[in-house]
């Protein structure tokens, strides 16, 4: 037999890495899958810790914003974040990019005010009332104008009105489709400008006098240098403004006031967006003269009513007499 061995060799052939195969496709698979997980986590932490109200207004939020609009920017709430009592040093400049007519449109009034027009349109009240002080019957006439204009600009749901003894109570709100300020914000969106901007010639054409008020819902402010009151008495001075503008005589006006959210409409749910509001109140001739007596002691008027001079004497045999009042009396 040969002596001679036979050499095996064995030839092992090189594998190429697993990745070589496909690439790194896996990868950006896997952190879209991992973006998606979070935003469904994070949407049913939302649902868990919002109320009602709130997920209506991030709902109505996302369907009206733009590609151009910051959907989630600082002025939208009440100062989220607390910078030792000051505004975000970012806020100012996200307000002026993302709001006001760049945001919405320019509205009727605004056009009318840039054109340098009149504010007052072509509006008539009935003849037989125009230039009148209207009684609470007669107010209905009124009331019905005033229905007419928020049918015309749809605006049915935004517009509340009720006769009452102190006369006709004109309650202007939010609804799921437009809302009259930002959050935190005294700026008036143009829907309700158009609103005001119509109102205010018929109001105009009589002799009440209106008091206006401005009401907020009961979501506080992180600083203590800005509340409620604060914002509840800007929106109705800027109100006041919008209509004296369009056509409301000033003198027309009796008093601009703050609520805050002392008078919910919406009592259950207080952060409501019900509750954010301006309300009108045109007052009949009795209303208005007991309202003054509120603020000062006048003389008598003889085309007084026997109901406010009965009014007027039970007041001032009931006032109050101080320690000083005796002494030198």
């Amino acid at each position: 037999m040969s002596k001679d061995h036979h050499i095996i060799i064995v030839k092992k052939k090189g594998r190429g890495h697993h990745d070589e195969h496909h690439g790194g496709a896996w990868k950006v698979a896997f952190a879209d899958f991992a973006v998606a997980m979070m935003a469904f986590f994070m949407v049913l932490w939302l649902m868990g810790i919002t109320t009602q109200e709130e997920r209506i207004e991030i709902e109505q939020r996302l369907q009206t914003a733009t590609v151009f609009d910051n959907v989630f920017e600082i002025t939208n709430s009440p100062f989220p974040i607390d910078f030792d009592g000051n505004m975000s040093p970012f806020e100012k400049p996200m307000s002026e990019l993302n709001s006001g007519d760049e945001r919405f449109g320019k509205s009727m009034f605004k056009q009318a005010s840039e054109n340098q027009q009149s504010g007052r349109r072509d509006r008539k009240l009935n003849s037989a009332l125009a230039g009148q002080h209207l009684s609470t019957p007669q107010l209905a006439v009124l009331a019905k104008a005033i229905s007419q204009i928020a049918e015309e600009l749809s605006a049915s749901n935004n517009i509340m009105l009720e006769i009452v003894p102190q006369g006709l109570r004109i309650l202007i709100q939010d609804d799921d489709d437009h809302y009259m300020y930002e959050r935190g914000s005294i700026k008036i969106t143009p829907f309700f400008e158009d609103m005001l901007f119509n109102i205010a010639p018929i109001l105009g054409q009589i002799q009440n006098r209106i008091v206006i008020s401005g009401h907020t819902d009961s979501t506080k402010f992180q600083s203590s240098d800005y509340n409620n009151w604060d914002l509840s008495g800007a929106r109705a001075l800027k109100a006041h403004q919008v209509l004296v503008d369009s056509g409301l005589p000033d003198t027309n006006v009796l008093q601009v006031a703050a609520m805050a959210e002392r008078t919910p409409v919406n009592k259950q749910d207080t952060r409501s967006g019900k509750n954010r509001r301006i309300e009108m109140m045109v007052l009949t001739k009795d209303a208005d003269d007991q309202l003054a007596l509120l603020f000062g002691k006048g003389q008598i008027d003889e085309s007084e009513g026997t109901a406010v001079k009965n009014a007027r004497n039970f007041a001032e045999a009931n006032r109050p007499v101080s320690r000083l009042d005796m002494l030198v009396n």
